[in-house]
């Protein structure tokens, strides 16, 4: 099962061999913290693979709107923007064939 743990930047240096093998082996992320604030976050590499090409897509999304819309009013091109990533977000945006 996968867990998000929360521990300290002095912690996290202390034992980085573990939480290494923790993300890597059991899924599990890690957010670690200074003064008690988020600060960075540790998670598996296949994730981040994940996160990056999700970031990619979204910014794909953007530019062939932005493209689309050459010419068009600036707050409602930002408008359409802005629907379509919560579209994405949400999950609901359907691939185009």
């Amino acid at each position: 099962m996968d867990m998000r743990k929360r521990i300290s930047a002095v912690k996290a240096r202390q034992n980085l061999g573990q939480i290494m093998n923790e993300v890597a082996l059991r899924g599990d992320d890690y957010i670690i913290e200074r003064a008690g604030k988020p600060l960075v976050a540790i998670i598996d590499m296949e994730k981040y693979q994940r996160l990056q090409g999700e970031q990619e897509e979204a910014l794909q999304a953007v530019r062939a709107i932005w493209g689309k819309m050459r010419g068009a009013d600036a707050v409602e091109v930002g408008a359409a923007v802005e629907e379509a990533m919560g579209a994405i977000r949400k999950g609901k945006a359907k691939p185009r064939s």
